[in-house]
């Protein structure tokens, strides 16, 4: 896990659409055709993508598009003050070369 001023992403204009946009597109890595939940975040921290399915999980999404994912074992809150704290996961991290090898 990476960490970023967490004031950073307060500052930065909040559009929802395009951070729900980057948040599927980051699950589109994890899971096939993922059921989403969308949590509107507090203070203009961004938006919460949830896979509620057994093995989901959340990815918060900061108007700057950096991203945490927490696994489903993690509770909301939990996820939400890790990720008002600036921890967020390397985009590195999520395998966005997913379905290349099918083309």
């Amino acid at each position: 896990m990476t960490t970023f001023r967490s004031s950073d992403s307060l500052t930065s204009p909040l559009d929802e659409n395009r951070l729900i946009t980057v948040g599927r597109a980051l699950f589109a890595t994890l899971a096939d055709d993922p059921v989403l939940s969308i949590v509107e975040l507090p203070d203009g921290l961004g938006v919460c993508l949830v896979h509620a399915a057994r093995g989901g999980g959340k990815i918060y999404v900061a108007p700057d598009e950096t991203a945490l994912f927490m696994g489903s074992a993690v509770d909301f809150e939990a996820g939400l003050e890790a990720f008002r704290g600036g921890v967020r996961t390397p985009l590195e991290t999520f395998d966005t070369g997913r379905g290349e090898a099918d083309a």
